[in-house]
């Protein structure tokens, strides 16, 4: 009967789960609506909206966004520390839970070293995204020579 009652619980906790989900989603969908007619109620009347309602959006036409650059090293460094822990991981689960340690250093290791490749990717994009954003301001400008006072 405990069984039953486990499979159950978990059923009726997937089936909430996925019901706050969609209520959470058609929430979120009738609140952006709202947002927009408010919006496109102020433009008819000839009303700016506030930049902050839409900060990114301000600062992508104003030219401040920095995002469209690409940068997305700390992807790869996020990726790279989970592959890092998952390998040490399996190492320990497969090598001393298992009771097959070749195995688990051979598994183990092997995700190891992806992580390892992400994070030397992070750290080579992340050198070179800084390159490119100190050249940005730091172009070389020739000041102009002080003048020559004579006395």
């Amino acid at each position: 009967m405990s069984d039953n009652g486990i499979v159950l619980f978990l059923l009726v906790s997937i089936v909430a789960g996925v019901v706050l989900m969609i209520a959470a989603m058609n929430n979120r969908r009738k609140m952006r609506e709202m947002e927009h007619r408010e919006r496109l109620a102020m433009i008819e009347r000839g009303a700016v909206p506030p930049p902050e309602t839409n900060p990114a959006a301000f600062e992508a036409a104003v030219g401040l966004d920095d995002s469209k650059d690409g940068d997305n090293s700390h992807r790869y460094r996020t990726a790279g520390v989970l592959m890092v822990g998952l390998g040490f991981g399996l190492m320990f689960v497969i090598g001393v839970a298992g009771g097959a340690p070749e195995t688990g250093f051979g598994i183990g290791a092997a995700w190891v070293s992806l992580g390892g490749a992400s994070l030397l990717n992070y750290w080579l994009m992340s050198r070179r995204s800084e390159r490119e954003r100190r050249a940005r301001w730091s172009s070389p400008v020739r000041r102009p020579d002080p003048p020559n006072i004579a006395t």
